[in-house]
């Protein structure tokens, strides 16, 4: 409320309220006018007293200022004049004091001014100086930015590299395993062909099994010899294998194991050209004693020879068991 009445104080207002207590012999100021008039804002108050204050000067200087309406009696002629020469007075000292406060003020505000460029100066060569560390540390952070892009780039590119190495030595490693398995299924059924050969050759040559003795040793001994060889190559190729796939640890595992099982498949042909050699002996040595025997009775020795372990060959004129 007291805003919207402040809005309707105008000049007039103000200045009688100043003439009054000027006439009253008081200073006016802002606060002594809104206490006589009852209302009004200093914003409002202020620019009004100002102007008041900027026009004094003149309506002292004017004779009929202040002057009483003619036909007034003497005393109040007389006490207007001494209200004119206090008017005067008090008018002369605000002013002054209104110039001095005044001149205080701009004073102190450009004091403040001044203080406040400085630190405004300072200020800046604070934002400046740290302006100058952040782009300093900005470019420092993109040139680390960018050596670290490079080096993992160049990382990335060499674990590439090796992956793809890694991938051919498994490849490779794989190949060479498959490669062992095929031979040594084709060595496999080699020699179980070769055994079911000399099965049948050993059941239906009996006649001749002291002329072919000489041939089987010497082709014993020769299969012994294709045997190691064939065993010593499989090692070396498992061996390449193995360094080939060192990385491999399963891969490396499996191929143990092939070995193993290699190993024991010639182990095995070992027993059995052993268990041949043994049986050509007792076969020659059968035939050597029995020479001078009929031929019918020479041929169940020899067929029992023959099917001793296997069971599979009889004598001919026996009754079977």
């Amino acid at each position: 409320m007291e805003t919207l009445r402040s809005r309707g104080i105008t000049r007039d207002d103000v200045w009688q309220a100043a003439d009054s207590l000027l006439k009253a012999g008081q200073r006016p100021t802002i606060e002594r006018i809104r206490l006589h008039l009852g209302r009004g804002s200093p914003n409002t108050v202020s620019p009004h007293l100002d102007a008041w204050f900027a026009a004094l000067g003149g309506r002292i200087q004017d004779p009929h200022g202040f002057a009483p309406a003619p036909g007034c009696p003497e005393p109040v002629t007389e006490a207007a004049r001494y209200l004119w020469e206090a008017a005067q007075q008090v008018a002369k000292a605000s002013a002054e004091a209104a110039l001095a406060q005044r001149q205080a003020a701009l004073g102190e505000e450009q004091a403040l001014l001044a203080q406040d460029r400085e630190a405004l100066a300072q200020e800046r060569e604070v934002m400046q100086a740290r302006l100058d560390g952040a782009e300093t540390a900005m470019a420092e952070l993109t040139r680390a930015r960018d050596e670290a892009t490079e080096r993992a780039e160049a990382a990335a590119q060499a674990l590439q590299r090796q992956v793809e190495a890694l991938r051919a030595e498994s490849a490779a490693a794989l190949e060479a395993r498959d490669a062992l398995q095929r031979d040594f299924a084709a060595q496999r059924s080699a020699w179980d062909q070769e055994r079911e050969t000399l099965t049948q050759r050993t059941a239906a040559n009996e006649r001749r099994m002291a002329l072919e003795l000489d041939a089987a040793r010497v082709a014993a001994r020769e299969a012994h010899k294709q045997l190691e060889a064939e065993r010593k190559a499989a090692m070396a190729r498992l061996a390449h294998a193995a360094e080939s796939a060192s990385k491999q640890g399963g891969e490396m595992t499996r191929l143990g194991q092939a070995l193993a099982v290699l190993e024991e498949r010639v182990r095995q042909r070992e027993a059995l050209l052993a268990e041949y050699r043994e049986q050509s002996a007792a076969s020659g040595a059968t035939s050597a004693g029995l020479g001078a025997q009929p031929v019918r009775r020479a041929r169940p020795a020899r067929g029992t020879l023959a099917g001793g372990k296997s069971g599979r060959l009889r004598t001919r004129g026996s009754p079977a068991s």
